[in-house]
């Protein structure tokens, strides 16, 4: 029998204190690297998942250069497809803002977020060798090793057409 995933309601993350605090505890010190450079949760734009007006997960984006970029898509809960649903509604947005393409970006190491995005249609376009050990410098907190010990060195561009 097939599970029956919940509908979330999708919606612009408005309040940008919560957004901030709730990035902050995602990311160490508040800032995430992307494309060689740092960014703040003053940055970047989100989408909250809620479930019975409980939020459970959110995804980050920006547009750069005339790119939509999906930055982070993050299951806060045990929920099961939230990040799908995250997903969905950033193609859906995409499409709906006339962008010919959405790109992902991911570290070498994130081995489960790299098969969840292939898995629906995203291709690598771009690798971007020791951006990682780079953004290291000037942001001592990013691990050496991320998932199952891998080294953290590369950054990954996926993307999919719209």
């Amino acid at each position: 029998m097939a599970e029956i995933s919940p509908t979330f309601d999708i919606r612009p993350m408005t309040d940008r204190a919560v957004l901030e605090d709730l990035l902050r505890l995602r990311w160490s010190d508040g800032s995430i690297f992307v494309r060689g450079r740092l960014l703040y949760p003053k940055d970047v734009e989100a989408l909250g998942a809620y479930l019975d007006g409980r939020l459970q997960g959110i995804v980050t984006w920006r547009v750069e250069d005339g790119t939509l970029y999906m930055l982070t898509n993050n299951n806060i809960t045990d929920q099961r497809g939230v990040s799908t649903a995250l997903l969905d509604a950033m193609l859906t947005m995409g499409r709906q803002k006339g962008f010919p393409f959405m790109r992902a970006l991911l570290t070498n190491d994130n081995w489960p977020a790299f098969r969840f995005y292939q898995k629906r249609g995203f291709r690598i376009v771009a690798v971007h060798p020791g951006v990682v050990d780079m953004m290291r410098q000037l942001k001592p907190s990013i691990p050496v090793t991320g998932i199952e010990g891998i080294p953290m060195r590369d950054e990954i561009e996926l993307e999919i057409v719209l």
